[in-house]
């Protein structure tokens, strides 16, 4: 079978790597794409078809990986070509989104399939899952088996796997940007080594978090700007206060430039988090 990944960054890679460990030919599109993109997809084996309308007209399945603020125009690039495959959008955007993505993959004549990545890339046997939903759930699970990349059909729901990727989201990208603004505010106060102090005599591990290494946030904050916003509307679509993620989108919005640093500490979000603020 013929997948097509629009557009493989370093999760998309990993799912294509799946697929091709599946048995399938996994390929992806270098029209517009960076450097970067190309050497990932290089480097993993897929075949490069050159653009979105080869990939709807060459491929049996679509896999729409990208970050959410592109997520609908993918999906209106892919259904204005007429393709009419099985479409799996794998973004972290909000049912309401997944709604509205549905209805432009539907109006082009395809089978929108819900999806939601939760873990890293996936390296790693069964350590990242793809949740699935919709109708055509269970079809995706083929294009995936046998390779590190576990899947789990949540049912018929048509966005239940983006809701659950909210969910799951809300919590473990949103209390980073909670820690951190805490750690801002501390500092503008004078009371960060007293709050730190205190942390570590009470025995949790928001010490070790407070003075490690920022890395893993500062790396990936860029893509969070835009789920947390996500991730709001979810919560206002529920019944519930969205306030609290769009504030972490604005945390995350003021780390964005320390996405290519190495090294980066809570010293240096912090610094970033009062810098922006002090040039108001």
């Amino acid at each position: 079978m013929r997948i097509g990944f629009l557009h493989p960054g370093s999760m998309g890679v990993s799912l294509a790597a799946s697929a091709k460990q599946a048995g399938h030919d996994a390929c992806w599109a270098s029209i517009e794409r960076t450097p970067a993109t190309a050497a990932r997809a290089s480097e993993h084996g897929l075949r490069d078809l050159g653009t979105v309308s080869a990939i709807c007209e060459q491929c049996e399945a679509i896999v729409s990986i990208c970050p959410p603020h592109v997520a609908d125009g993918i999906a209106t690039q892919v259904a204005e070509s007429g393709y009419s495959g099985a479409y799996l959008d794998a973004n972290a955007i909000s049912p309401q989104r997944a709604e509205d993505i549905a209805r432009i993959v539907d109006a082009g004549g395809a089978r929108y399939i819900d999806g939601g990545v939760i873990g890293g890339p996936a390296w790693q046997q069964d350590k990242t899952t793809l949740y699935l939903s919709g109708e055509d759930a269970q079809e995706a699970v083929a294009w995936f088996a046998g390779g590190l990349l576990a899947t789990s059909v949540l049912g018929s729901d048509p966005t239940a796997a983006s809701s659950l990727k909210m969910c799951y989201a809300a919590y473990t990208k949103g209390t980073s940007a909670l820690l951190y603004s805490i750690l801002g505010t501390a500092d503008a106060l004078g009371v960060r080594e007293a709050l730190v102090r205190q942390w570590s005599q009470g025995g949790s591990d928001l010490a070790d978090r407070a003075t490690g290494s920022a890395d893993g946030v500062t790396s990936r904050a860029w893509r969070w700007v835009d789920e947390m916003q996500e991730i709001s509307r979810t919560f206002e679509g529920a019944g519930l206060p969205g306030g609290f993620h769009a504030a972490a989108s604005e945390i995350f919005r003021r780390l964005a430039d320390l996405k290519d640093a190495a090294g980066t500490t809570t010293d240096d979000v912090v610094k970033a988090l009062l810098t922006e603020e002090e040039d108001r």
